[in-house]
């Protein structure tokens, strides 16, 4: 099998991540590329194994995305409503695994199946409290959905007109010319018999309060929609569903202005992706010194590649070392 190939692609997540931090984005879609070999550079596998790592924020927001699938595929497939206390009881049975996990150790020799939390990997002082909220965030944001508008209105719903849900593949599609992938966690044709492609309602969970860029997100999904079912952007409908700390159901339209604001958005964040590569062909990226840390230290507190970036804002040298001496112990 010939290896795999590093491909530039466009995403909303990756492009927070370059907004947010150049180094962070280096290490994660560049240094850590093949680390999962053992003949790889130990830089490397060093970098693949600390792209592996989670925080208790992003655990609870993936067993709650688990959970709210699992519930939308029981009944896509039997018409079977799992109850929320189901859904609560089989989360936190993986949370209570997922954190025994991070603190056995294991994850360094099988960073890829194995949990490992940046709380518990950097030993960080809040630790307890992260994973109080963490599991908190789980049983609330899922007993939210179950109490939703949102789950009544898709039970009344056809569900054969489900077009993609969270947990399917990702596939990579052109938007502009440019390969991007993506997905909303529901995606439903409203279409009247008589008006095919004429209606798609898009649904996003989120594990989260209201954000100003979940808007532009929804933009994205519309262009998506264009290229991958081919409905028009004007055609799509979005409802954000706000799980934690209260419930809200925000829906958003999308409007001509929107769409042209989001092509907008897509094209100069490629541009700038494109900026920092040596061979855009090959997606080979220029030198680290082209990926400039961030200067807002509260990124930098949760990051799982605070071992290898040794000059983010208040770190030094013999700081950096003791880390991670300390951070390897556990594992010896």
């Amino acid at each position: 099998m010939p290896p795999l190939k590093n491909k530039l692609a466009w995403s909303f997540s990756r492009m927070r991540t370059f907004d947010s931090c150049r180094r962070r984005y280096y290490y994660q879609h560049y240094l850590k590329w093949g680390g999962w070999d053992e003949r790889a550079p130990e830089e490397r596998r060093l970098a693949y194994r600390l792209s592996r790592i989670t925080s208790a924020d992003q655990l609870a927001g993936e067993l709650v995305h688990q959970g709210i699938e699992d519930a939308l595929r029981r009944f896509r497939s039997n018409r079977l409503v799992v109850g929320a206390d189901e859904l609560v009881a089989t989360a936190l049975v993986k949370w209570d695994r997922k954190l025994a996990e991070s603190q056995s150790g294991r994850w360094k020799y099988d960073p890829k199946r194995v949990t490992c939390l940046v709380e518990d990997y950097y030993s960080l002082p809040d630790r307890d409290g992260r994973l109080a909220r963490g599991k908190e965030r789980v049983e609330v944001c899922l007993r939210s959905f179950c109490a939703s508008r949102t789950w009544e209105e898709l039970r009344r719903g056809r569900v054969a007109n489900w077009m993609a849900m969270d947990g399917d593949s990702f596939e990579t599609v052109e938007v502009l010319g440019i390969p991007t992938y993506g997905r909303p966690d529901l995606a439903y044709d409203a279409s009247p018999p008589d008006e095919p492609k004429s209606r798609l309602r898009v649904f996003d969970w989120k594990t989260g309060s209201p954000r100003d860029s979940d808007v532009l997100q929804v933009r994205f999904y519309a262009l998506l929609a264009e290229s991958r079912w081919d409905f028009s952007p004007e055609s799509v409908r979005a409802r954000l569903v706000y799980l934690f700390p209260s419930p809200v159901e925000q829906t958003v339209a999308v409007t001509a202005e929107g769409i042209e604001d989001g092509k907008r958005v897509l094209l100069e964040s490629w541009e700038l992706m494109k900026s920092v590569l040596a061979d855009v062909d090959e997606n080979i990226p220029l030198g680290i010194e082209h990926f400039p840390v961030t200067r807002r230290p509260e990124l930098c507190l949760r990051c799982p590649f605070q071992e290898i970036c040794h000059d983010r804002p208040g770190s030094s040298p013999s700081a950096a070392a003791a880390t991670e001496e300390d951070d390897f112990d556990p594992f010896a």
